[in-house]
């Protein structure tokens, strides 16, 4: 018996249904026909960099300790790596019990595990020959198949549409591709791949799909999305068509994907309310004069994009790039001393400055509660252009969250518009509460993505009630006959099965797997992937 699992970032039901209903998307059609297929609610917030790590180790961010793709201190942050989980991941746990493991592109998996077979790391790695285990796996196969690479090639702007669209579909040849060698060439009992690129062009291209989107579109690239999901669809029948009989097949993506119209600078709102105070002297009052009267990046963006350099900033080192973003209103020109809350990360993240977890925290846990309302409070009033409430929802950190890391979380997670509103990640893009995606992104996540199993043991029940992206390690570990270990927060999805498994339960925690100690990247594998994120609009 073997496990195929794919991984389809940013799928959502309602793309994926009608074009299957409508012939576009025949394999995919087939599994739910053939087998079950749910809703499948992410992690919050609903981000590729805590969802997957929450996938592969069916431990909630607060175990696993990955919440976004940086982990803020203050004024500053670091990014997320593989060796940030603080949990084994199911490809330990598979390898630990000797099954054979393949994983292709899967996020937040570089450095590679030295896994029971073979790994190739996912959009968070640096352009490296080390993304792989064994180490010399691209080399062996590169002649065959030529460069590997983990993103796209060229960055979005509008009027490249064309060259953009081409390079994604040519990212999902790779990725598929190089699937299809690996899993006839090399041996593997539980092999996952995983297709990144379809999240990344929905980001830039949904408003040439969607009619109702404010800023719609309508041209030659109205199916370009569509067309992309017909090209992993047919990657994924000539996988179907080269596993036995007695496969079992899971289709997965981390989050779901919808309309994105506008963002908002929860630091300027949070300035104007008094929970973000700027350092009094001079120079960072110049600068906040010059922030206001629209010396903003955004600004600056513009104007270098006007003349075409906007792929210039790949090409500067971190050092240049900090000390011109350092001429312009930044974290750094926050008084810590005064500040009680700050948003990092793009999907409405808010800490609180917490005293022994900020550097300069000044939030105690006598008034924590107090200061997190009084924040909550100035947030409902939170309005859109038009007067309408911009908050749908405000979750707290406890309610989402439990375990040794939970503490390391955002206190509050703020839900704007039903997610078609996000934040800017960093600390402003220019000085309005609500403003335009720098990028011009026109698609965002939602958090309802997909989940389809077909295959050996799985009923044909069809369309059946949400589960949880937690469910699915604990499923995975259930149905290869493995035990389950307790501190995996999912629960085994027995009504999938004809036959459901016997569930055994692991007397320790990690059975046989190990946490690996946490490597910082080096700056140049660090600058190569903040570059990359700033690309795709996560930074």
């Amino acid at each position: 018996m073997k496990l195929l699992i794919i991984g389809i970032d940013g799928a959502t039901f309602d793309l994926v249904r009608p074009w299957a209903e409508q012939g576009h998307l025949p394999n995919l059609a087939h599994l739910m026909e053939e087998g079950v297929s749910a809703d499948l609610a992410s992690t919050l917030p609903p981000v590729t960099s805590p969802a997957w790590p929450t996938f592969m180790t069916g431990c909630n961010p607060g175990k696993h300790g990955v919440f976004d793709f940086i982990q803020p201190t203050g004024a500053d942050f670091s990014l997320v790596n593989s060796t940030t989980i603080r949990q084994p991941t199911i490809w330990q746990r598979l390898s630990a019990a000797g099954l054979k493991v393949g994983v292709l592109n899967v996020p937040v998996t570089y450095p590679p595990h030295e896994v029971n077979g073979f790994m190739i790391t996912g959009i968070l790695s640096p352009n490296s020959e080390h993304i792989c285990h064994p180490h010399d796996l691209l080399e062996r196969y590169r002649e065959t198949l030529g460069e590997y690479r983990v993103a796209p090639d060229v960055q979005f702007k509008p009027g490249i549409e064309q060259s953009y669209v081409e390079d994604i579909y040519a990212l999902i040849r790779v990725h598929g591709e190089w699937a299809l060698t690996l899993m006839e060439n090399e041996p593997w009992d539980v092999l996952m791949v995983h297709f990144i690129a379809l999240d990344i062009m929905k980001h830039a291209m949904w408003r040439h799909m969607d009619e109702r989107h404010p800023r719609h579109e309508p041209g030659p690239y109205k199916h370009a999305i569509r067309d992309g999901y017909r090209l992993v669809d047919d990657y994924i029948g000539r996988m179907l068509r080269r596993v036995p009989e007695d496969t079992t097949v899971l289709v997965m993506s981390d989050h779901g994907f919808g309309p994105l119209s506008k963002i908002v600078n929860l630091n300027v709102f949070l300035m104007q309310k008094g929970f973000l105070k700027l350092k009094g002297d001079f120079v960072n009052r110049l600068k906040a004069a010059a922030f206001h009267m629209g010396m903003t990046p955004a600004s600056v963006y513009h104007m270098i994009e006007t003349v075409g350099l906007q792929n210039l900033a790949t090409r500067v080192s971190k050092e240049t790039r900090n000390q011109v973003v350092g001429r312009f209103l930044s974290f750094n020109s926050v008084d810590w001393s005064r500040t009680v809350a700050y948003s990092m990360g793009h999907v409405g993240q808010i800490y609180l400055n917490v005293a022994g977890r900020e550097p300069q925290g000044i939030v105690t846990t006598d008034n924590y509660e107090s200061k997190r309302q009084e924040v909550i409070r100035a947030l409902r009033k939170l309005r859109d252009e038009d007067g309408s409430p911009l908050v749908t929802k405000i979750i707290l950190r406890e309610e989402t969250y439990h375990g040794r890391y939970a503490e390391k979380g955002p206190d509050i997670h703020v839900v704007l518009d039903d997610y078609n509103m996000i934040a800017f990640p960093l600390f402003a893009t220019n000085n309005e509460v609500i403003a335009d995606q720098i990028r011009g992104d026109s698609g965002s996540h939602r958090r309802e993505g997909i989940f389809i199993a077909q295959g050996h043991n799985i009923r044909a029940a069809g369309r059946q009630d949400e589960v949880n992206i937690l469910d699915l390690a604990p499923t995975i570990m259930a149905h290869l006959n493995q035990p389950v270990p307790p501190i995996m927060d999912g629960r085994v999805l027995e009504e999938i099965f004809v036959q459901p498994p016997q569930i055994a339960y692991a007397d320790d925690l990690e059975t046989g797997a190990t946490v690996r100690q946490i490597r910082v990247l080096q700056a140049e594998e660090t600058s190569q992937i903040e570059e990359r994120l700033r690309n795709l609009g996560y930074l």
